[in-house]
């Protein structure tokens, strides 16, 4: 099923190991590329318990095919996961969501996130927005996130 939003998005159910339904929206008209899209919507699932360590994601073309996005592309979306830890490519089983926690240092992630902040900030000021008032977004954001993992 493909439902059409009026903002030209497209919003694609998939359905993994469990049975459940989730979807991947496609911004076509953001400067966000698709790759990053849903690079990002996979880590909320994650983030929300919507996807759980160990659980098998569909194939590299399985999800070409559900987006209607090239191989190439979907490629690159499950190899991104992998260098960042999400997911484990085992050859001949499948894609799976990582077990454990990160492998990553807490400098690396310290780094990490300091990049993203900056830049997140940097964007908040560049529109006029006060200090509290990029905290407020990040605050609303996270509670959002916390609203729809208490829900899964």
């Amino acid at each position: 099923m493909i439902l059409y939003h009026t903002v030209k998005r497209l919003g694609v159910p998939l359905i993994f190991g469990r049975i459940f339904v989730m979807k991947i929206v496609l911004d076509y008209h953001s400067s966000e590329p698709l790759t990053q899209q849903v690079v990002l919507q996979i880590k909320r699932l994650v983030v929300t318990n919507r996807l759980r360590p160990g659980e098998k994601l569909p194939s590299v073309r399985e999800l070409a095919k559900m987006l209607a996005l090239n191989p190439t592309t979907t490629s690159r979306i499950f190899s991104q996961l992998a260098k960042e830890g999400v997911v484990i490519q085992r050859p001949g089983l499948g894609i799976f969501i990582a077990e454990g926690p990160s492998p990553f240092s807490a400098e690396y992630i310290h780094d990490t996130l300091s990049r993203q902040a900056i830049g997140f900030l940097v964007e908040g000021l560049r529109f006029g927005l006060k200090y509290k008032d990029v905290l407020g977004i990040l605050d609303k954001q996270f509670k959002e996130l916390k609203l729809v993992e208490e829900k899964s």
